[in-house]
This record gives C-alpha cells, structure tokens and sequence, in this order.
C-alpha cells in the first residue's frame, strides 16, 4: 500500500517542482544571456545548472531534447575559421533540450535563431546606411536563451507537445 503513495505524493509536489523549475531555468537563462553578452562565453557551470534543473520535473522524453543541439554542432563543426557558433551556444542547446524536450527545444531553436537573423539584419541595414562595412560579430546565447524561455513556457501552456 506504501509504495502506492509515493508516485501520489510525487504528483502533489509536480506543480511546485515546476514552479521552482521554472525560476531556476530562467534566472540561468539570464545569468547565460550576461555572460555571452559581456564577455562572448558561455561558462560551463552554468550549462551544467541548466541540465540538472531538468531532474526537478524530469520525463524520460526529455531526454531526446539533446538532439536538439546537433544542427548547432553540424555549424561549429563545419565552421573552420571559428567565426559563428561556439561550443557554449551547442552546449546550451543540449542543456535546455533536456529541460524542454525535443518537440520545444526545436521551436526554441527556431524563435532564437529568427530573433538572432532579425536583429543581424536591422543592425548591419543600419551600419550600412550609415557607411559603416565589416563583418558585426552577436552573441547567440540571449537570443538562443530567449527562444528557450518562450518554448518553455510554450509548453507549459500546451502549445507544443
């Protein structure tokens, strides 16, 4: 009869493991976001707090979210000079795919990268007007981070499965 109540007791604690999942998952996202933005990294740790908050509300499918970091390490793979993605951007993808889960981490994915490809474009039409030429180098990391805090709560909202 105990081990009938544990899985129940475990259902009525889901919501606030989800609550506190949700604050620690977006406090890291930002804590991500400042270190890409002021010093173009993406510090281990912190990926690593990313794919531990995955425990706190963890599903077995959650785990296939990993895969959502391979189109980021086909680029760096592919990427020869070391212009573009870097190992923390592929790492945070494969942290927040296991708190999302695949279905999320792709959208996450899509909504961070549009957002990254939007403002490249607005601020390079900019310099352009303005005579300016080179190439602008962007952190990816917010924009990766950002995709994945609307993904997450995406899902939370059920519009992705």
């Amino acid at each position: 009869m105990a081990a009938l109540e544990i899985p129940q007791a475990v259902a009525a604690f889901r919501p606030v493991l989800q609550l506190v999942q949700a604050g620690l998952f977006l406090s890291l996202l930002l804590a991500v976001s400042v270190f890409d933005l002021k010093l173009r990294l993406i510090p281990d740790r912190l990926n690593l707090a990313i794919a531990l908050t995955a425990l706190l509300a963890f599903t077995p499918g959650n785990l296939f979210g990993v895969l959502g970091a391979l189109p980021y390490l086909l680029v760096l793979l592919a990427s020869r000079n070391g212009d573009g993605m870097g190992g923390g951007d592929v790492k945070l993808a494969a942290a927040s795919g296991m708190v999302l889960g695949l279905p999320a981490s792709l959208t996450a994915s899509i909504l961070g990268l549009g957002l990254l490809a939007i403002m490249c474009t607005i601020v390079t039409m900019i310099k352009r007007l303005l005579g300016e030429t080179g190439r602008i180098p962007f952190p990816a990391g917010p924009f990766l981070a950002a995709g994945a805090a609307a993904a997450y709560f995406m899902k939370l909202g059920g519009l992705i499965l």
